[in-house]
C-alpha cells in the first residue's frame, strides 16, 4: 500500500496573526485617537505651549489675553529695549515704545504658529507640549519712527550714486566726476529695527535683563556706480550761437546780445573716463564774443548823417500842405540792414479822406488839379538824399519833364498802384529819415536827413551831365473865347526845354579817396511848347504880319454915308495906334516863357551841389507815370533807371 505525504504546519501560526490583527486595531486606534487630536488642536483657543512672542510666553492664552500682555509688557518697558542700526560711522536707534505694534496681529500670528496643517498640527502641539520652545516675531507697523530714522540716514550719508556735476568758469567747463553711491530701501530698514527690537525684548522681558536693553544691526546698502552723464545733453545746455545786438523796429529797443560758447564733445568724453571717481576736470570752452553789444550799438544807432537833400516848395498853398503832409508820413520810417523802403507803401494810396489836397498835377501832359498834387516832390527829394549816401536804389523813374526843384536826372516819379521809388538799407545797421517841412526868408523848403551808422567814413558825391537841350517851340491854338485881335499865353500849361541827363553817384573813403563810380543811369525829359490861344477869326497866327493879329475894322454911326471918311483906314482903324499888339501882347517880351520859367536856366545845378531855386510851380507837378499821350508809351516818354507801364488815366496822380 502505498503512503502519502502530509505538509507539517510550523507550531505557533496562529499567534502571529493575532498580534498582526491586534498591532492593526491598536494602530487604528491611535489613529483615531491623533485626528481626535488634531481636530481639538484645530478648535482650541488656546496658543501652544512654550510659545514666546518679543519675550512674551503667551502659552495657552487666548489671542485676547496674549494681545493684551503683549501691550502691557511694551507700555511698561518699552523705552528701555531699542533697536540700534547702523551703516559705516552712522548710528540710528528706535526703542519699542516709539514703534506701532500691532499686537492683535502678533497674538493672532502666535495663535495660527503650527496649524497651517491639519494633520501636522496635532504632532506640533505635542512637540511643544514636551518643551520645544517656539518664538513668533511681533508685528509692527512703523508709521512715524523708522520712516524718520530712514530719512535721517538719507539726509546725512546722501542718497544713491553721487551724479557728475559741471560748471561754466570762464574759458573753461569744468567737471566733477560722480561718485559710487548706496541705496538702502525703507523696507529693509524696518526689518532689521523689528528683528532688533524682537531681541531686545527677548533679552528684556523673556531673559530677565536689566536696564536698557539695546540690539544691534548692521545695514547691507546696495551699491550704485555713478551713471555716466550725457554728453550731448551738456553740450545742448552749454551751446550758445553767438548773437548780436540788435533793435527792435517796432520799439526801437536795443536787446542783449549773447556770446558765443561751444566745446570738443568728445574731448570732454575722454576726460571724463580718464578721470578717477569725485575728481574735477575742465576742458577748454571755444568761446565767441559778439560784433556789437547792446553798450556799443546803443552808441552807435543813427549817430551818423550819411545824406541829406534840400529843395525849394513853391507853387500853391494846397501843393505846399500836399509835399508836407506827404513827408511827414515818411518822417522817422525806421529800415532795418536789408529792408526796402517804398514810397507808395510809406504814404499810401493820396486820397482828400487821408487830408489830401487838390493841386497841378500831369494827367496825359497835361497839367490838372488833382487830389495829392505835388508829392512827388517829397520822393524826389529823397532821393536826393540818398544819392549823397551809398545805400542801394531798387527803383526809380524819372519825370517826363523837367522838375527844377533838383537837379536834373536827381528827381523821382511816383504812381501808386504802378510806379513807386524804392531803395535798400544796404548797411549793417539801421537808418532813419527825418524830414522837415519849414519856412526860411519867405520860401518853403523841404529837407530829407538819412541818420545810420557810417564805421569807416565813406561818402556819396552825386553828378550829372546834361545834354540835347531843346529849347521850348511855340504853339497856337484856336479859341472862340478869345477876344479878337488878342493872343492869350495859356499861363497853366507851362513851357519846358527838352534836355536829357546821365547822372553818376561818385563813392569816396573817408580820406577822399574814391572807391567806385556808380552809373545811376539817364533821365530823357519832353519838350514842352508855349501855348498861345488865339480867336479863329483872326487867322493863321503864321500869317499875320510881324506876328500882330489884325484888329477888328470899326464904323463911325455919324459918318456912314461917307465911305471915303468912315472908311478911313489910316485914322479910325490905325492899328499900329491904338491896338499896337506888339506892346501889349508881344509873347517875346511880357511873356517870354522860355526866359522866365525854363528850369533849365534858372535852375542849372552844374554839379550835385548846385543851389536848386525854386521853378515854375507846374515843374515839379510831372504827377508820375502818365497816361498815354498821342499813342506814345509812358517808358519811351520818361527814360530813366526803369519804365512801369501805362497806368492809364487815374484820379491819384502824384505831381
Amino acid at each position: 500500500m502505498e503512503g502519502q505525504r502530509v505538509e507539517q504546519k510550523p507550531a505557533g501560526g496562529g499567534n502571529r496573526k493575532k498580534i498582526a490583527i491586534a498591532a492593526g486595531v491598536a494602530l487604528g486606534v491611535l489613529a483615531c485617537a491623533y485626528v481626535g487630536l488634531c481636530a481639538w488642536v484645530g478648535s482650541s483657543g488656546a496658543i501652544f505651549p512654550h510659545t514666546v512672542v518679543g519675550g512674551v510666553d503667551v502659552s495657552g492664552m487666548t489671542v485676547e489675553q496674549a494681545a493684551s500682555a503683549l501691550d502691557q509688557a511694551v507700555a511698561q518697558h518699552g523705552d528701555q529695549m531699542a533697536a540700534a542700526v547702523t551703516y559705516g560711522d552712522w548710528r540710528g536707534t528706535v526703542t519699542a515704545g516709539q514703534m506701532d505694534y500691532d499686537w492683535g496681529a502678533s497674538a493672532q500670528a502666535a495663535w495660527q504658529d503650527g496649524r497651517d496643517n491639519f494633520f501636522a498640527q496635532g504632532g506640533l502641539y505635542l512637540a511643544r507640549l514636551m518643551g520645544q520652545e517656539h518664538r513668533v516675531a511681533a508685528r509692527g507697523v512703523s508709521t512715524g519712527a523708522v520712516d524718520r530714522l530712514v530719512d535721517q540716514m538719507r539726509e546725512e550719508l546722501g542718497e544713491d550714486a553721487t551724479a557728475a556735476s559741471y560748471e561754466v568758469d570762464g574759458d573753461e567747463l569744468v567737471m566733477t566726476k560722480g561718485r559710487t553711491g548706496v541705496s538702502v530701501s525703507g523696507d529693509g530698514v524696518l526689518d532689521a529695527v523689528l528683528d532688533a527690537l524682537d531681541e531686545a525684548m527677548e533679552r528684556k522681558l523673556g531673559q530677565g535683563e536689566e536696564g536698557y536693553v539695546e540690539a544691534e544691526r548692521t545695514l547691507q546698502p546696495q551699491e550704485n556706480p555713478p551713471q555716466e552723464p550725457d554728453f550731448q545733453e551738456i553740450h545742448r545746455e552749454v551751446y550758445a550761437q553767438v548773437q548780436d545786438a540788435q533793435m527792435d523796429p517796432e520799439t526801437f529797443e536795443v536787446s542783449e546780445s549773447v556770446v558765443g560758447v561751444d566745446f570738443d564733445v568728445e574731448a570732454l568724453r575722454t576726460a571724463y573716463a580718464a578721470a578717477g571717481e569725485g575728481a574735477t576736470f575742465s576742458i577748454p570752452l571755444e568761446i565767441t564774443q559778439p560784433k556789437e553789444t547792446r553798450e556799443s550799438l546803443e552808441g552807435k544807432l543813427f549817430r551818423d548823417l550819411l545824406g541829406e537833400g534840400t529843395s525849394a516848395v513853391s507853387g500853391s498853398a494846397n501843393r505846399k500842405f500836399n509835399v508836407k503832409l506827404s513827408a511827414q508820413a515818411c518822417n522817422g520810417v525806421v529800415l532795418m540792414p536789408g529792408e526796402v523802403f517804398s514810397y507808395n507803401n510809406t504814404t499810401g494810396s493820396r486820397t482828400a479822406d487821408k487830408g489830401y489836397l487838390p493841386a497841378p498835377a500831369y494827367v496825359g501832359g497835361a497839367s490838372t488839379d488833382e487830389v495829392g498834387g505835388g508829392i512827388c516832390q517829397t520822393s524826389s527829394t529823397i532821393y536826393y538824399a540818398v544819392l549823397h549816401t551809398n545805400l542801394e536804389i531798387v527803383e526809380r523813374v524819372n519825370h517826363m519833364y523837367a522838375v527844377g526843384y533838383v537837379p536834373d536826372g536827381m528827381d523821382a516819379t511816383v504812381w501808386y498802384g504802378s510806379t513807386d521809388f524804392r531803395f535798400k538799407n544796404s548797411t549793417d545797421y539801421p537808418i532813419k529819415l527825418v524830414t522837415e517841412s519849414y519856412d526860411k526868408g519867405g520860401t518853403r523848403y523841404l529837407t530829407v536827413k538819412i541818420y545810420g551808422t557810417n564805421e569807416e567814413g565813406i561818402y556819396a558825391v552825386p553828378e550829372r551831365t546834361r545834354y540835347d537841350v531843346v529849347s521850348p517851340t511855340t504853339t497856337y491854338v484856336a479859341d472862340e473865347t478869345v477876344p479878337r485881335g488878342t493872343l492869350v499865353l495859356d499861363t497853366k500849361q507851362n513851357a519846358y526845354s527838352g534836355k536829357t541827363a546821365h547822372t553818376y553817384r561818385y563813392i569816396y573813403d573817408k580820406d577822399g579817396n574814391l572807391l567806385e563810380k556808380q552809373d545811376m543811369g539817364t533821365s530823357k525829359y519832353k519838350m514842352r511848347p508855349h501855348l498861345y490861344h488865339y480867336n479863329p477869326l483872326d487867322g493863321d497866327p503864321s500869317t499875320w504880319p510881324n506876328g500882330v493879329p489884325p484888329q477888328p475894322v470899326t464904323t463911325d454911326p455919324g459918318t456912314t454915308t461917307d465911305p471915303g471918311t468912315a472908311t478911313d483906314p489910316g485914322t479910325a482903324t490905325d492899328p499900329g495906334a491904338t491896338t499896337d499888339p506888339g506892346t501889349a501882347t508881344d509873347p517875346g517880351t511880357a511873356t517870354d516863357p522860355g526866359t522866365t520859367t525854363d528850369p533849365g536856366t534858372t535852375t542849372d545845378p552844374g554839379t550835385a551841389t548846385d543851389p536848386v531855386a525854386p521853378g515854375d510851380p507846374g515843374a515839379d507837378e510831372t504827377g508820375g507815370a502818365t497816361p498815354p499821350d498821342s499813342g506814345t508809351q509812358q517808358g519811351a516818354e520818361t527814360g530813366g533807371q526803369s519804365a512801369a507801364p501805362d497806368p492809364g488815366p487815374s484820379q491819384d496822380v502824384a505831381a
